[in-house]
């Protein structure tokens, strides 16, 4: 059983997410930072279950009721097993009755705790990754009880140390690919686009918010298919990002995709950090 002492700022559960159901207007949720979801997953691989928590600014505290390994990877954070500091992306074992309580980040914005075991959590369109309305939580609260359903008969000792490139964490450059829409732009916008510092003026799992100094009279377009990584611009001068948890489509001019690695440097931003774009040459 793993139960939350305290939720930390913003934690849910996320897995490989709801992949084939955007036909019928569900997102595809699961973890937005990819790369610290399949490091998690390399780390304590287990075929049954992917699910992994995903911790935002601050993290939870958690009294694990069993013997269980489990791994931090993503944003560096503060974080104790019984009063012992822990190392990021690392290997460790609870004991019966340990508490494992998570701080502040301290470099980056989501970290991922993963449990090498099966959670006791129900299915939704394939995934157990939180959405509402498709969940009944978007993120957990106080007093939450997860009960495991499996784990490992035999618990494996990892003593291999690991170097992990983190360097993304700390990147200010986004790398892109120009999105269907991007000739429609005048060439001074194009060129203001992907020169100006763009700063991050708020985030969620749906997307970010960038500030921009283009203004456009778009035309109006017939709503189209959005991806995890689009850049829309607004008619307002403004550039939305999607994320994980983004609509299925949208309205407006689709400038820009960014690369799945380059997705991962954003979700990792807070809000005032101000990021460039490099077009990929092809």
């Amino acid at each position: 059983m793993i139960q939350l002492i305290s939720p930390g700022f913003y934690t849910s559960i996320q897995d490989a997410g709801r992949q084939g159901f955007r036909h019928l207007g569900v997102p595809l949720s699961g973890p937005m930072d990819q790369t610290a979801f399949a490091l998690a997953n390399a780390l304590l691989p287990h075929p049954a279950d992917q699910c992994v928590f995903e911790c935002t600014m601050i993290g939870p505290t958690l009294k694990i009721t069993e013997v269980l390994r489990f791994v931090l990877t993503g944003a560096s954070i503060e974080a104790w097993l019984d009063n012992r500091p822990l190392k990021m992306n690392k290997v460790y074992q609870t004991t019966v009755g340990s508490e494992l309580k998570l701080g502040k980040v301290t470099q980056g914005l989501r970290t991922y705790l993963r449990f090498e075991a099966v959670l006791d959590l129900p299915l939704y369109f394939g995934s157990k990754s939180f959405f509402t309305p498709i969940t009944k939580q978007r993120r957990l609260q106080k007093g939450d009880r997860i009960a495991i359903l499996s784990r490992p008969d035999t618990l494996r000792q990892n003593n291999a140390s690991l170097r992990v490139d983190t360097s993304y964490l700390t990147a200010t450059e986004l790398a892109v690919d120009f999105g269907p829409d991007w000739e429609m732009l005048p060439p001074q916008i194009q060129s203001q686009l992907l020169t100006e510092e763009h700063s991050v003026e708020a985030q969620d799992r749906m997307g970010y918010r960038l500030s921009a100094s283009v203004r456009f009279n778009a035309p109006k377009l017939l709503s189209q298919l959005v991806l995890p990584g689009m850049v829309q611009l607004t008619p307002g001068g403004k550039l939305l990002v999607a994320t994980a948890d983004c609509q299925v489509t949208g309205g407006y001019l689709q400038v820009l995709q960014l690369t799945p690695k380059a997705l991962d440097v954003l979700v990792q931003k807070v809000e005032g950090e101000k990021l460039t774009f490099r077009n990929i040459p092809h």
